[in-house]
């Protein structure tokens, strides 16, 4: 065995099925105070339904499955969710979830942002403490819902059909949601896009005072600015266009330098390499990834857990397609199939063991899949090993 697990060697873990199709703005994680505890997940419907996914341990630590559709005051029955998103306040212990819908009918229509607060009680989330806090009625169709930490507050974003980024944050005496002027503390977005923003990514760099953000359109346009977050300025701006809508993008660090992968519908995914220094001038083409229908989503992370990125593309074709550095290239290393399109990928520790899980929301439900513990455990005990060897 080499220094490195098998990481297509997965086992089914669970399918926590969703009453409707989700959309790739549709799973988030709960906050976790605790950095090596279980992660808990939120999985939203098209048809209102918002569900708690969780591991729990049963009789003689057996691991069980837990699921329960939160109960959202304020949320109408004839709501269609778009995105949601969640975070804690800096300071507090209550967890915030954000949830932009439209509502359809014939006698009530419209678009709303709902605002709730979920009190925490220890380190278990209490559903039955989810208190509606606030909503605010939005004149655009709402897309991506995210949310960023910005002068030790957190600003939740939310694109729109208007062709631009909307901030917006709740005063914490009246609970009442307010919109925000961007240029106040998100230059980058003062101005209206080319199109539908589709993603919108940042990546914050606190010892540099710098805020990455890149923005994704409808149109193919691709936006990164570099923010001073002391002067509120932008020291820097590039923007290229992908041809095809934007669908996913993911900054991640590799040989100190920070890179930024690109997805869009019908293309190959593209690898910007060193985006501090180069900006968007040195690209790499993942070739291969355009075959198997659109690509959807994306997250980097170091699934062989040889301290390694892997890029891990999900597409609606129902492919899962895993690509390695090579020199200074990617190459595809592994793909997998699933029996229904990917619509949202995450890698985290769900079930409390302290090894993180494959998570995929395809169009029927949520998978878990699950690296083959015994290898894990194998391959643990060799590094343990090597490291005593090399303290003798």
């Amino acid at each position: 065995m080499d220094d490195s697990i098998t990481p297509n060697k997965f086992h089914d873990c669970h399918i926590f099925s969703l009453s409707s199709q989700g959309s790739i703005y549709t799973l988030c994680r709960l906050p976790n105070p605790n950095p090596y505890g279980r992660i808990r997940l939120l999985a939203a419907s098209l048809r209102r339904p918002v569900f708690l996914l969780e591991f729990n341990h049963g009789y003689k630590e057996s691991l069980v499955p837990y699921s329960r559709e939160l109960s959202f005051t304020y949320l109408p029955g004839n709501a269609e969710i778009v995105s949601i998103t969640s975070f804690s306040k800096p300071g507090s212990s209550n967890t915030v979830i954000g949830v932009a819908y439209i509502k359809v009918g014939n006698t009530e229509t419209g678009q709303c942002l709902n605002i709730f607060t979920v009190k925490e009680s220890g380190s278990d989330l209490n559903a039955d403490g989810l208190a509606f806090s606030c909503s605010f009625e939005i004149n655009f169709i709402p897309y991506h819902l995210t949310h960023c930490l910005c002068s030790n507050e957190v600003t939740i974003v939310l694109s729109g059909s208007d062709n631009r980024v909307h901030l917006f944050t709740e005063d914490s005496n009246t609970h009442i949601a307010q919109e925000k002027i961007a240029s106040d503390e998100f230059p980058e977005f003062g101005n209206e896009f080319p199109s539908v923003v589709l993603w919108i990514e940042f990546h914050i760099l606190k010892e540099k005072s710098l805020r990455l953000t890149a923005v994704g359109c409808e149109c193919g346009g691709f936006f990164l600015y570099v923010v001073d977050t002391e002067s509120n300025s932008i020291k820097s701006y590039a923007n290229v266009n992908h041809g095809t809508s934007v669908t996913s993008s993911k900054f991640f660090d590799s040989s100190d330098s920070i890179h930024l992968l690109v997805t869009s519908s019908l293309l190959p995914a593209t690898v910007y390499r060193n985006v501090l220094e180069n900006q968007l001038n040195d690209s790499v083409i993942l070739v291969g990834s355009d075959k198997h229908d659109v690509l959807t989503c994306s997250i980097v992370c170091d699934i062989h857990m040889d301290q390694l990125p892997t890029i891990l593309l999900g597409t609606y074709g129902q492919e899962l397609l895993a690509y390695r550095p090579e020199n200074l290239e990617w190459s595809l290393a592994w793909q997998r199939s699933f029996s229904h399109p990917i619509l949202a990928l995450d890698y985290c520790d769900v079930t409390g063991d302290g090894v993180r899980e494959l998570v995929a929301l395809t169009t029927r439900g949520v998978q878990i899949l699950q690296h083959d513990l015994e290898e894990v455990v194998a391959l643990f005990l060799k590094r343990h090993s090597l490291s005593n060897l090399q303290k003798e």
